[in-house]
Protein backbone atom coordinates (compact mmCIF):
# COMPACT_ATOMS: atom_id res chain seq x y z
CA UNK A 1 0.00 0.00 0.00
CA UNK A 2 1.22 3.70 -0.69
CA UNK A 3 -0.10 6.58 0.38
CA UNK A 4 0.76 10.33 -1.63
CA UNK A 5 0.44 13.40 -1.36
CA UNK A 6 1.41 16.38 -3.88
CA UNK A 7 1.45 19.82 -2.97
CA UNK A 8 1.61 23.02 -4.68
CA UNK A 9 4.26 26.05 -4.30
CA UNK A 10 3.62 28.56 -1.26
CA UNK A 11 1.86 25.70 0.54
CA UNK A 12 3.25 23.46 3.39
CA UNK A 13 5.71 20.98 2.05
CA UNK A 14 4.77 17.67 0.97
CA UNK A 15 6.95 16.19 4.12
CA UNK A 16 3.90 17.17 6.39
CA UNK A 17 3.00 13.78 5.31
CA UNK A 18 5.69 11.81 7.77
CA UNK A 19 4.91 14.50 10.38
CA UNK A 20 1.26 13.42 10.75
CA UNK A 21 2.21 9.97 10.59
CA UNK A 22 4.51 9.86 13.36
CA UNK A 23 7.82 8.83 11.16
CA UNK A 24 10.73 9.98 9.70
CA UNK A 25 10.66 9.94 6.07
CA UNK A 26 14.80 9.52 6.03
CA UNK A 27 14.79 5.96 7.91
CA UNK A 28 12.86 2.48 7.47
CA UNK A 29 10.53 1.61 10.22
CA UNK A 30 10.45 -1.78 11.23
CA UNK A 31 6.83 -2.84 13.48
CA UNK A 32 6.27 -6.54 14.78
CA UNK A 33 2.42 -7.01 14.07
CA UNK A 34 0.52 -10.17 15.33
CA UNK A 35 0.56 -11.60 11.64
CA UNK A 36 4.16 -10.41 10.26
CA UNK A 37 6.50 -8.09 9.98
CA UNK A 38 5.92 -4.53 8.81
CA UNK A 39 8.01 -2.00 6.63
CA UNK A 40 7.31 1.48 6.14
CA UNK A 41 9.49 3.59 4.17
CA UNK A 42 9.71 6.93 1.74
CA UNK A 43 10.92 6.05 -1.88
CA UNK A 44 9.95 9.67 -2.37
CA UNK A 45 10.19 12.72 -0.12
CA UNK A 46 10.64 16.11 -0.71
CA UNK A 47 8.70 19.66 -0.25
CA UNK A 48 6.65 18.83 -3.61
CA UNK A 49 5.64 15.27 -3.31
CA UNK A 50 5.51 12.52 -0.50
CA UNK A 51 4.88 8.85 -0.75
CA UNK A 52 5.04 6.47 2.43
CA UNK A 53 4.54 2.75 0.94
CA UNK A 54 3.71 -0.01 3.76
CA UNK A 55 4.99 -3.29 2.89
CA UNK A 56 3.81 -6.30 5.64
CA UNK A 57 5.63 -9.56 5.20
CA UNK A 58 2.76 -12.07 6.82
CA UNK A 59 4.03 -15.03 8.15
CA UNK A 60 1.30 -17.61 7.93
CA UNK A 61 2.31 -19.96 10.52
CA UNK A 62 2.41 -16.74 12.81
CA UNK A 63 -1.75 -17.44 14.17
CA UNK A 64 -0.49 -20.89 15.14
CA UNK A 65 2.06 -20.02 16.69
CA UNK A 66 0.09 -17.36 18.66
CA UNK A 67 -2.26 -20.03 19.63
CA UNK A 68 -1.59 -21.03 23.76
CA UNK A 69 -3.83 -23.47 26.24
CA UNK A 70 -4.56 -27.15 25.41
CA UNK A 71 -7.00 -28.45 23.70
CA UNK A 72 -7.93 -25.93 20.92
CA UNK A 73 -7.38 -26.74 17.56
CA UNK A 74 -4.76 -25.72 15.45
CA UNK A 75 -5.48 -22.74 13.52
CA UNK A 76 -6.42 -22.76 9.58
CA UNK A 77 -4.30 -21.97 7.27
CA UNK A 78 -4.03 -18.58 6.02
CA UNK A 79 -4.69 -18.82 2.02
CA UNK A 80 -4.83 -15.53 0.15
CA UNK A 81 -3.75 -13.38 3.00
CA UNK A 82 0.04 -13.31 2.10
CA UNK A 83 -1.08 -11.85 -1.01
CA UNK A 84 -4.08 -9.72 -0.32
CA UNK A 85 -5.36 -6.47 1.48
CA UNK A 86 -8.26 -8.26 3.67
CA UNK A 87 -9.29 -8.02 7.15
CA UNK A 88 -5.74 -8.77 8.03
CA UNK A 89 -4.21 -6.13 6.82
CA UNK A 90 -6.48 -3.82 8.56
CA UNK A 91 -5.26 -5.17 11.59
CA UNK A 92 -2.08 -4.44 10.52
CA UNK A 93 -2.92 -1.45 9.64
CA UNK A 94 -4.13 -0.53 13.51
CA UNK A 95 -0.60 -1.62 14.79
CA UNK A 96 1.80 0.33 12.27
CA UNK A 97 -0.06 3.72 12.67
CA UNK A 98 -0.96 3.41 16.27
CA UNK A 99 -0.26 6.57 17.23
CA UNK A 100 -2.22 8.61 14.20
CA UNK A 101 -4.87 6.24 14.90
CA UNK A 102 -4.69 6.74 18.47
CA UNK A 103 -4.89 10.66 18.60
CA UNK A 104 -8.66 12.68 19.04
CA UNK A 105 -10.46 12.80 15.59
CA UNK A 106 -10.78 16.55 16.33
CA UNK A 107 -7.83 18.88 14.07
CA UNK A 108 -5.19 19.76 15.81
CA UNK A 109 -2.90 22.59 15.05
CA UNK A 110 -1.52 23.94 12.05
CA UNK A 111 2.77 24.18 11.45
CA UNK A 112 4.48 25.96 9.03
CA UNK A 113 1.33 26.67 6.57
CA UNK A 114 -0.48 23.77 6.65
CA UNK A 115 -3.65 23.31 6.42
CA UNK A 116 -5.81 24.72 9.83
CA UNK A 117 -7.04 20.35 10.15
CA UNK A 118 -4.24 18.80 8.68
CA UNK A 119 -5.79 18.10 5.75
CA UNK A 120 -3.87 16.91 2.81
CA UNK A 121 -4.70 15.85 -1.18
CA UNK A 122 -3.63 12.44 -0.88
CA UNK A 123 -3.69 9.48 -3.32
CA UNK A 124 -3.89 5.86 -1.74
CA UNK A 125 -3.08 2.51 -3.86
CA UNK A 126 -3.58 -0.97 -3.03
CA UNK A 127 -2.30 -3.30 -5.44
CA UNK A 128 -4.57 -6.27 -4.57
CA UNK A 129 -7.52 -6.08 -2.64
CA UNK A 130 -9.78 -9.07 -1.41
CA UNK A 131 -13.47 -7.66 -2.06
CA UNK A 132 -16.03 -10.47 -2.24
CA UNK A 133 -19.30 -9.60 -4.47
CA UNK A 134 -22.71 -9.25 -3.27
CA UNK A 135 -24.25 -12.37 -3.27
CA UNK A 136 -27.79 -11.87 -5.55
CA UNK A 137 -28.68 -8.95 -7.37
CA UNK A 138 -28.06 -6.34 -5.79
CA UNK A 139 -28.73 -2.00 -6.32
CA UNK A 140 -25.56 -0.66 -7.79
CA UNK A 141 -24.19 -4.11 -8.53
CA UNK A 142 -22.73 -6.91 -6.28
CA UNK A 143 -19.07 -7.60 -7.88
CA UNK A 144 -16.41 -6.43 -6.35
CA UNK A 145 -15.34 -3.10 -7.95
CA UNK A 146 -19.17 -1.73 -7.41
CA UNK A 147 -19.05 -2.50 -3.81
CA UNK A 148 -15.29 -0.52 -3.22
CA UNK A 149 -17.16 2.55 -5.27
CA UNK A 150 -20.20 2.01 -3.05
CA UNK A 151 -18.41 1.65 0.28
CA UNK A 152 -15.68 4.84 -0.61
CA UNK A 153 -17.29 7.57 -2.85
CA UNK A 154 -19.98 8.50 -0.09
CA UNK A 155 -16.92 9.50 2.24
CA UNK A 156 -15.27 11.76 -0.35
CA UNK A 157 -13.48 9.53 -2.19
CA UNK A 158 -12.70 9.35 -6.02
CA UNK A 159 -12.75 5.47 -7.06
CA UNK A 160 -10.59 4.15 -9.56
CA UNK A 161 -11.02 0.11 -9.54
CA UNK A 162 -10.10 -2.63 -11.74
CA UNK A 163 -10.65 -6.37 -11.19
CA UNK A 164 -7.75 -8.50 -11.05
CA UNK A 165 -8.07 -11.52 -13.22
CA UNK A 166 -7.60 -15.12 -12.56
CA UNK A 167 -6.43 -18.28 -14.09
CA UNK A 168 -7.81 -21.10 -15.90
CA UNK A 169 -9.10 -22.10 -12.04
CA UNK A 170 -10.99 -18.88 -11.40
CA UNK A 171 -13.91 -18.96 -8.85
CA UNK A 172 -17.87 -19.06 -10.28
CA UNK A 173 -18.79 -15.50 -10.51
CA UNK A 174 -15.71 -14.13 -11.41
CA UNK A 175 -12.66 -12.62 -9.16
CA UNK A 176 -12.95 -11.74 -5.92
CA UNK A 177 -9.67 -9.09 -6.04
CA UNK A 178 -9.27 -5.61 -6.88
CA UNK A 179 -7.10 -3.36 -7.64
CA UNK A 180 -7.66 0.15 -5.78
CA UNK A 181 -6.78 3.76 -6.06
CA UNK A 182 -8.57 6.34 -3.57
CA UNK A 183 -8.08 10.15 -4.19
CA UNK A 184 -9.47 12.88 -2.30
CA UNK A 185 -8.96 16.72 -2.60
CA UNK A 186 -8.05 17.42 1.43
CA UNK A 187 -8.51 14.85 3.75
CA UNK A 188 -6.50 14.12 7.07
CA UNK A 189 -3.87 11.25 6.77
CA UNK A 190 -5.67 9.53 10.33
CA UNK A 191 -8.79 9.80 8.73
CA UNK A 192 -8.02 8.06 5.80
CA UNK A 193 -6.50 4.96 8.08
CA UNK A 194 -9.25 4.72 9.73
CA UNK A 195 -11.71 4.71 6.93
CA UNK A 196 -9.50 1.86 5.66
CA UNK A 197 -9.40 0.30 9.08
CA UNK A 198 -12.76 -0.09 8.85
CA UNK A 199 -14.18 -0.89 5.72
CA UNK A 200 -11.79 -3.14 4.10
CA UNK A 201 -13.15 -5.71 6.90
CA UNK A 202 -16.87 -5.39 5.03
CA UNK A 203 -14.94 -5.79 1.68
CA UNK A 204 -13.37 -9.22 3.00
CA UNK A 205 -15.92 -11.60 3.24
CA UNK A 206 -13.68 -15.03 3.33
CA UNK A 207 -14.23 -16.89 6.47
CA UNK A 208 -10.90 -17.82 7.16
CA UNK A 209 -9.13 -16.05 9.76
CA UNK A 210 -11.32 -12.91 9.01
CA UNK A 211 -10.83 -10.10 11.54
CA UNK A 212 -13.40 -7.40 12.74
CA UNK A 213 -13.00 -4.08 12.75
CA UNK A 214 -12.71 -2.13 15.61
CA UNK A 215 -15.28 -0.06 17.82
CA UNK A 216 -12.98 2.99 17.73
CA UNK A 217 -12.34 3.28 13.73
CA UNK A 218 -15.85 1.94 12.97
CA UNK A 219 -17.93 3.82 14.67
CA UNK A 220 -17.04 7.43 13.06
CA UNK A 221 -17.25 5.22 9.39
CA UNK A 222 -20.80 3.92 9.69
CA UNK A 223 -22.80 5.59 11.95
CA UNK A 224 -23.32 7.92 9.43
CA UNK A 225 -22.82 6.12 6.10
CA UNK A 226 -25.88 5.70 3.46
CA UNK A 227 -24.53 1.98 2.68
CA UNK A 228 -25.12 1.29 6.86
CA UNK A 229 -27.39 -1.24 5.75
CA UNK A 230 -24.82 -3.19 3.66
CA UNK A 231 -22.52 -3.12 5.80
CA UNK A 232 -24.27 -4.44 8.35
CA UNK A 233 -25.27 -7.39 6.53
CA UNK A 234 -21.76 -8.19 5.49
CA UNK A 235 -20.21 -8.00 8.81
CA UNK A 236 -23.51 -9.95 10.16
CA UNK A 237 -22.42 -12.73 8.21
CA UNK A 238 -19.30 -13.46 10.51
CA UNK A 239 -21.28 -13.25 13.59
CA UNK A 240 -19.79 -9.93 14.39
CA UNK A 241 -22.96 -7.20 15.41
CA UNK A 242 -22.55 -3.72 14.27
CA UNK A 243 -23.36 -0.96 17.03
CA UNK A 244 -23.54 2.66 15.71
CA UNK A 245 -21.58 5.22 17.36
CA UNK A 246 -23.19 6.78 20.03
CA UNK A 247 -25.94 5.16 19.65
CA UNK A 248 -28.49 4.68 17.01
CA UNK A 249 -30.23 8.06 17.15
CA UNK A 250 -33.22 7.06 14.85
CA UNK A 251 -33.81 3.67 16.53
CA UNK A 252 -33.60 5.19 20.02
CA UNK A 253 -35.97 8.06 19.48
CA UNK A 254 -38.39 5.36 18.03
CA UNK A 255 -37.77 3.23 20.93
CA UNK A 256 -38.90 6.02 23.15
CA UNK A 257 -41.73 7.08 21.20
CA UNK A 258 -42.89 3.89 21.53
CA UNK A 259 -42.17 3.98 25.42
CA UNK A 260 -44.21 6.94 26.04
CA UNK A 261 -47.18 5.54 24.01
CA UNK A 262 -47.58 2.90 26.35
CA UNK A 263 -46.74 5.16 29.40
CA UNK A 264 -43.51 3.45 30.57
CA UNK A 265 -41.73 4.59 33.10
CA UNK A 266 -39.90 1.59 34.53
CA UNK A 267 -38.01 -0.17 31.72
CA UNK A 268 -35.65 -3.26 31.10
CA UNK A 269 -33.03 -3.07 28.09
CA UNK A 270 -32.19 -6.64 27.63
CA UNK A 271 -29.17 -7.23 25.97
CA UNK A 272 -28.29 -3.29 26.81
CA UNK A 273 -24.46 -3.69 25.40
CA UNK A 274 -22.61 -0.79 25.82
CA UNK A 275 -25.07 1.16 27.37
CA UNK A 276 -26.57 3.62 24.25
CA UNK A 277 -30.08 3.20 24.32
CA UNK A 278 -29.49 3.32 28.78
CA UNK A 279 -27.63 6.45 28.28
CA UNK A 280 -30.41 8.29 26.35
CA UNK A 281 -33.42 7.23 27.79
CA UNK A 282 -31.55 8.42 31.15
CA UNK A 283 -30.92 11.93 29.32
CA UNK A 284 -34.12 12.25 28.43
CA UNK A 285 -35.51 11.70 31.91
CA UNK A 286 -39.14 10.90 32.67
CA UNK A 287 -38.21 7.65 33.67
CA UNK A 288 -38.27 6.32 37.37
CA UNK A 289 -35.82 3.11 37.27
CA UNK A 290 -33.98 1.93 34.07
CA UNK A 291 -32.28 -2.19 34.11
CA UNK A 292 -29.50 -3.09 31.86
CA UNK A 293 -29.45 -6.79 31.55
CA UNK A 294 -26.40 -8.63 29.30
CA UNK A 295 -24.46 -11.68 29.45
CA UNK A 296 -20.84 -10.56 29.21
CA UNK A 297 -19.38 -9.14 32.17
CA UNK A 298 -16.41 -6.91 30.25
CA UNK A 299 -19.79 -5.43 28.16
CA UNK A 300 -21.60 -4.43 31.38
CA UNK A 301 -18.45 -2.88 32.74
CA UNK A 302 -17.74 -0.48 29.60
CA UNK A 303 -21.51 0.02 29.63
CA UNK A 304 -20.91 1.29 33.84
CA UNK A 305 -18.60 3.30 32.35
CA UNK A 306 -20.59 5.31 30.32
CA UNK A 307 -23.61 5.49 32.42
CA UNK A 308 -21.44 6.81 35.49
CA UNK A 309 -22.59 3.97 37.86
CA UNK A 310 -20.93 1.84 40.58
CA UNK A 311 -20.41 -1.24 41.63
CA UNK A 312 -22.25 -2.78 44.25
CA UNK A 313 -21.34 -4.93 47.57
CA UNK A 314 -23.26 -7.94 45.62
CA UNK A 315 -20.70 -10.94 44.23
CA UNK A 316 -22.48 -11.22 41.13
CA UNK A 317 -21.57 -8.35 38.63
CA UNK A 318 -24.08 -5.25 39.40
CA UNK A 319 -23.75 -2.15 39.04
CA UNK A 320 -26.43 0.71 40.35
CA UNK A 321 -26.97 4.74 40.36
CA UNK A 322 -29.37 5.65 42.79
CA UNK A 323 -30.50 9.45 42.35
CA UNK A 324 -29.68 10.26 38.85
CA UNK A 325 -31.46 12.39 36.40
CA UNK A 326 -35.00 13.45 37.97
CA UNK A 327 -34.55 11.61 40.40
CA UNK A 328 -33.97 7.71 38.30
CA UNK A 329 -32.67 4.37 39.35
CA UNK A 330 -30.35 3.10 37.06
CA UNK A 331 -29.20 -0.68 37.50
CA UNK A 332 -26.92 -3.61 35.61
CA UNK A 333 -26.67 -7.05 36.17
CA UNK A 334 -25.35 -9.94 34.14
CA UNK A 335 -27.96 -12.72 33.12
CA UNK A 336 -29.03 -14.38 29.93
CA UNK A 337 -31.98 -16.00 28.88
CA UNK A 338 -31.46 -19.36 29.67
CA UNK A 339 -31.58 -18.65 33.30
CA UNK A 340 -34.66 -17.16 35.19
CA UNK A 341 -34.17 -14.21 36.65
CA UNK A 342 -36.75 -12.40 39.22
CA UNK A 343 -35.02 -9.24 38.93
CA UNK A 344 -36.69 -8.65 34.99
CA UNK A 345 -40.25 -8.62 36.34
CA UNK A 346 -42.47 -6.18 37.43
CA UNK A 347 -41.54 -3.57 35.25
CA UNK A 348 -43.64 -1.88 32.87
CA UNK A 349 -41.99 -2.60 29.58
CA UNK A 350 -39.06 -4.51 28.47
CA UNK A 351 -37.05 -3.99 25.57
CA UNK A 352 -35.05 -6.38 23.28
CA UNK A 353 -33.60 -7.00 19.82
CA UNK A 354 -35.04 -9.63 17.83
CA UNK A 355 -32.17 -12.10 17.10
CA UNK A 356 -31.24 -12.51 13.59
CA UNK A 357 -31.80 -16.33 13.95
CA UNK A 358 -35.74 -15.87 14.93
CA UNK A 359 -36.17 -13.88 11.68
CA UNK A 360 -34.74 -16.43 9.22
CA UNK A 361 -36.50 -18.89 10.72
CA UNK A 362 -39.73 -17.29 10.96
CA UNK A 363 -40.51 -17.34 7.05
CA UNK A 364 -38.76 -21.29 6.24
CA UNK A 365 -41.24 -22.11 8.94
CA UNK A 366 -45.03 -23.20 9.51
CA UNK A 367 -46.44 -21.81 12.38
CA UNK A 368 -47.43 -25.20 13.69
CA UNK A 369 -43.70 -26.18 13.57
CA UNK A 370 -41.97 -23.35 14.86
CA UNK A 371 -44.97 -21.67 17.57
CA UNK A 372 -44.75 -21.93 21.15
CA UNK A 373 -45.50 -25.04 22.95
CA UNK A 374 -44.55 -27.32 19.93
CA UNK A 375 -44.75 -31.08 21.47
CA UNK A 376 -42.01 -32.03 19.58
CA UNK A 377 -39.56 -29.27 20.23
CA UNK A 378 -36.05 -29.59 21.50
CA UNK A 379 -34.13 -26.61 21.90
CA UNK A 380 -30.75 -25.53 22.84
CA UNK A 381 -29.85 -22.86 24.64
CA UNK A 382 -28.30 -20.71 22.38
CA UNK A 383 -31.61 -20.80 20.38
CA UNK A 384 -33.65 -17.81 20.23
CA UNK A 385 -36.76 -19.11 21.83
CA UNK A 386 -35.02 -18.86 24.94
CA UNK A 387 -35.13 -14.95 24.23
CA UNK A 388 -38.67 -14.93 23.54
CA UNK A 389 -39.91 -17.06 26.27
CA UNK A 390 -37.63 -14.71 28.87
CA UNK A 391 -39.73 -11.58 27.48
CA UNK A 392 -43.01 -12.99 26.58
CA UNK A 393 -43.81 -15.74 29.18
CA UNK A 394 -41.26 -15.14 32.39
CA UNK A 395 -41.67 -11.15 32.69
CA UNK A 396 -44.36 -11.01 30.81
CA UNK A 397 -44.49 -7.14 30.79
CA UNK A 398 -47.54 -5.04 30.22
CA UNK A 399 -45.40 -3.73 27.13
CA UNK A 400 -42.36 -5.03 24.63
CA UNK A 401 -40.72 -3.11 21.87
CA UNK A 402 -38.43 -4.94 19.45
CA UNK A 403 -36.38 -3.78 17.10
CA UNK A 404 -34.80 -5.18 14.03
CA UNK A 405 -31.20 -6.31 13.92
CA UNK A 406 -29.09 -4.19 11.47
CA UNK A 407 -29.87 -4.94 7.73
CA UNK A 408 -32.57 -7.45 8.71
CA UNK A 409 -35.76 -7.84 6.22
CA UNK A 410 -38.97 -6.13 6.82
CA UNK A 411 -40.85 -9.14 5.34
CA UNK A 412 -39.15 -11.51 7.80
CA UNK A 413 -39.18 -8.77 11.25
CA UNK A 414 -43.16 -8.63 10.34
CA UNK A 415 -43.79 -12.63 10.03
CA UNK A 416 -41.52 -13.33 13.27
CA UNK A 417 -43.48 -10.05 14.75
CA UNK A 418 -47.15 -11.54 14.61
CA UNK A 419 -46.06 -14.92 15.28
CA UNK A 420 -44.82 -14.00 18.51
CA UNK A 421 -48.14 -12.20 19.66
CA UNK A 422 -50.05 -14.99 18.42
CA UNK A 423 -48.15 -17.31 20.57
CA UNK A 424 -47.60 -15.15 23.65
CA UNK A 425 -50.57 -13.34 23.68
CA UNK A 426 -50.19 -9.65 22.52
CA UNK A 427 -51.16 -7.29 19.90
CA UNK A 428 -48.59 -6.01 17.90
CA UNK A 429 -48.07 -2.51 16.14
CA UNK A 430 -45.53 -2.53 13.67
CA UNK A 431 -43.87 0.57 13.11
CA UNK A 432 -43.28 1.68 10.21
CA UNK A 433 -46.03 -0.22 8.97
CA UNK A 434 -45.09 0.24 5.35
CA UNK A 435 -41.41 0.65 4.63
CA UNK A 436 -40.74 2.61 1.81
CA UNK A 437 -39.34 1.28 -1.46
CA UNK A 438 -36.02 1.21 -2.23
CA UNK A 439 -34.90 3.86 -4.56
CA UNK A 440 -34.21 2.91 -8.23
CA UNK A 441 -31.15 2.59 -9.37
CA UNK A 442 -29.18 5.14 -11.32
CA UNK A 443 -29.02 5.18 -14.76
CA UNK A 444 -25.29 4.37 -16.21
CA UNK A 445 -23.68 7.40 -17.43
CA UNK A 446 -23.78 7.36 -21.50
CA UNK A 447 -19.68 7.51 -21.76
CA UNK A 448 -17.77 7.07 -18.65
CA UNK A 449 -15.29 9.84 -18.84
CA UNK A 450 -12.33 10.49 -15.92
CA UNK A 451 -13.01 14.53 -14.57
CA UNK A 452 -10.67 16.67 -14.72
CA UNK A 453 -11.62 17.43 -11.10
CA UNK A 454 -13.23 15.24 -8.23
CA UNK A 455 -16.66 14.73 -9.39
CA UNK A 456 -19.29 16.78 -6.27
CA UNK A 457 -20.90 13.90 -4.60
CA UNK A 458 -24.84 14.09 -3.79
CA UNK A 459 -25.94 14.88 -0.11
CA UNK A 460 -25.63 11.62 1.69
CA UNK A 461 -29.08 10.02 1.77
CA UNK A 462 -31.36 9.65 5.19
CA UNK A 463 -31.11 6.39 6.58
CA UNK A 464 -34.38 4.25 6.86
CA UNK A 465 -36.81 4.89 9.63
CA UNK A 466 -35.35 1.69 11.62
CA UNK A 467 -38.29 -1.75 12.10
CA UNK A 468 -39.45 -1.35 15.26
CA UNK A 469 -42.43 -3.81 17.12
CA UNK A 470 -44.66 -3.02 19.72
CA UNK A 471 -46.45 -5.44 21.55
CA UNK A 472 -49.39 -4.69 24.08
CA UNK A 473 -50.34 -7.68 26.48
CA UNK A 474 -53.88 -8.80 25.39
CA UNK A 475 -54.26 -11.80 26.82
CA UNK A 476 -52.68 -14.20 30.04
CA UNK A 477 -49.91 -16.44 28.79
CA UNK A 478 -51.03 -19.78 26.78
CA UNK A 479 -50.21 -23.18 28.63
CA UNK A 480 -46.77 -24.10 28.06
CA UNK A 481 -45.59 -21.38 26.27
CA UNK A 482 -41.72 -21.49 25.61
CA UNK A 483 -39.20 -23.60 24.56
CA UNK A 484 -38.85 -26.78 27.03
Amino acid sequence: MSISTTTAAGTAPATELARLLHLRPDEVHRVATAFGEAHVFFPEADAGRCTAALLVELDPQAPRRDRRGKGRPPAAPVGDRPYAASSVFAAVLRTVFRQPLGQSPAPGPAEDGAAEDGALPLEIELPVVRADREPGPTRGGGDGVALTRRLFEPLGWRVDAAELPLDDAALPGGSPYVRLRLVAPAVRPAEALRQLAALLPVLDGAANQWVPPERAEADGVLAVHPERVLIARRLARHGHPVAWGGGDRGAGAAVRAALDAVGARRVVHFGCGHGELLAGLLGDGGFTELLGVDVSPAVLTEAARRLGLERTADPAPEWELRGGADGARVRLVQGAAVYADARRAGFDAMVFEAPAKALAEALAASASASGPGAADRVTPAADPAYLEHAVFAAARPPAVVATAPPGADAAAFATWARRAAAGYGYAVTLRPEAPPAPPAPPAPPAAPEVPATPPTLPPTPTPPAPLLALFERATPAPEGGGPR
